[in-house]
Order: C-alpha cells, then sequence, then structure tokens
C-alpha cells in the first residue's frame, strides 16, 4: 500500500457526480483483477446510510450462538448432512455405541484437530500413526493403524471413498448387511478406544486384537439380544396337578 493512500477510504473511489465507481484503471493499480472485478460488480447506493448486519441470521442480528455456528460450521446444512438417523438409532448395537457414532458425526470426539479450535496446546499428529493431521475421517478410517484394522475384518470397506465421516457411515449402511454393520461400528468403537489407549497409555494393541475386541462384544451383545427377544408361547402348557372339585347342590331340586 503506498504510504499516501494509506488513509484512503472506499468513497473515494466513487465518482459523486455519476455515483458510480472510478474508471477501472484506477482500481487496477490498487488492487488485482479478480478483486476489481468484485469490487466493480458491488452495486452502490450513495443516498442510503451505511448499517451493520449479520448476514449469518435471517434476522440480521448478531447472537455468539450463530457466530459459534458459522465458524465451527454449521453441520446440518452442509452439503454431507447425514440423513440415516432412524436407521442408526434402530441398529441392534449397544446404546454406547449409537451415542459415539453420534458424537462422530457431529464432528465433537476430542480428535487434536478439535482440541486446537478449543485452544487446547497438543500436537496437531495423529497419536497412532504420528503422521498426519487428526481429525474424524483419520482416526477411524484413513489412518494407517486403522486401515490394518480394516484389512483384518476383511469388510468391504475399502470399496468407500469419500473424505467426510458422514458420507462413508451413510455408504457403509447401504453396503453392509445386518450383521456386518454392527462389527464395523464395534471396530470403529474400539479403534477409538485404542486411540485413547495411544493418547494416555502411550501403547496401542495390535490390530488383530482390537478387530476380536469388537467381534467379541458385538456377539456377546447380539446373544443377549437374541435371548431378551426370544418369542414367548400365547399359551402356556397347563401344569398336571391333582385337584378336589366341591358340587353345590340346590336343596329346593327334586
Amino acid at each position: 500500500m503506498p504510504e499516501e493512500l494509506r488513509e484512503a477510504l472506499v468513497a473515494d473511489l466513487i465518482d459523486p457526480q455519476t455515483k458510480t465507481w472510478d474508471p477501472p484503471y484506477i482500481l487496477s493499480d490498487l488492487f488485482i483483477p479478480d478483486d476489481v472485478n468484485r469490487i466493480t460488480i458491488i452495486s452502490i447506493s450513495p443516498d442510503y446510510e451505511d448499517s451493520w448486519y449479520w448476514m449469518g441470521n435471517p434476522t440480521r442480528e448478531y447472537t455468539v450462538k450463530n457466530a459459534y455456528r458459522r465458524v465451527i460450521g454449521d453441520f446440518v446444512n452442509s452439503p454431507s448432512a447425514f440423513d440415516k438417523w432412524v436407521t442408526m438409532w434402530k441398529l441392534k448395537i449397544p446404546s454406547k455405541w449409537k451415542i459415539f457414532l453420534w458424537r462422530a458425526i457431529c464432528d465433537i470426539l476430542p480428535t487434536t484437530n478439535n482440541l486446537i479450535i478449543k485452544s487446547v496446546e497438543v500436537s496437531l499428529a495423529c497419536p497412532m500413526c504420528d503422521l498426519a493431521h487428526e481429525d474424524i475421517m483419520h482416526a477411524l478410517i484413513s489412518c494407517d493403524y486403522s486401515r490394518m484394522v480394516w484389512n483384518v475384518s476383511q469388510l468391504p470397506i475399502a470399496n468407500i471413498m469419500t473424505h467426510s465421516f458422514p458420507l462413508w457411515l451413510m455408504s457403509m449402511l447401504n453396503t453392509l448387511i445386518e450383521e456386518q454393520i454392527g462389527v464395523a461400528v464395534g471396530m470403529l468403537y474400539h479403534k477409538w478406544r485404542a486411540r485413547n489407549s495411544a493418547v494416555c497409555d502411550k501403547a496401542l494393541p495390535r490390530p488383530g486384537q482390537t478387530w476380536r475386541r469388537a467381534m467379541m462384544a458385538e456377539n456377546a451383545y447380539r446373544q443377549v439380544h437374541h435371548r431378551q427377544q426370544r418369542p414367548t408361547p400365547s399359551v402356556l402348557p397347563i401344569a398336571e396337578t391333582h385337584t378336589r372339585l366341591k358340587c353345590f347342590v340346590d336343596a329346593g331340586y327334586k
């Protein structure tokens, strides 16, 4: 910025007679071509007083809640919005797995990226592979450790290619059968536990061990759930017992 233009105002670029932008060559001396194009398409209304308003809210009023959503990102209105909530909540899996999925879909798990946003001083490197920044998709799907766990399971997960965990999860729900979905969700949950073990205990279980834990947990839940859902017969068998019958005789009957 030239020193003589340091205190210049936007109004200095507007012709007061024509009430339009000054000839483009003046803008070209100050701005790059892309910015010149953006400036010239802005409508000029010098007869109106300027006023402040917040574009992120339909009422044009600023709120801390709305500003937070704009900074963090409004998941509900994003192109990758998850649209299988009913299917997810109806899955026959432990409730804590469903809560874990909900947190992962909403991107509120304490990954290193999310901790940095919350002003927590941590290393951005993934605690499992120490090769890349850790977000939800990296921790559960694309990390080298996570890939090894998926390879051990032999589930057709490698065919799902996306950079969004909600989209990945929707594709998984559409691709796998019910039993496979339960195992896959269990693997996600136990991979996150393995990740926490790497953070807190500085120890990472072997990929095969994480897969076996998920399989055992899913099988145990399914056996208990199946036992509780076993249908009961509509007619119960009558026990063979000897009972004494009483007869009441009308004395007036002849």
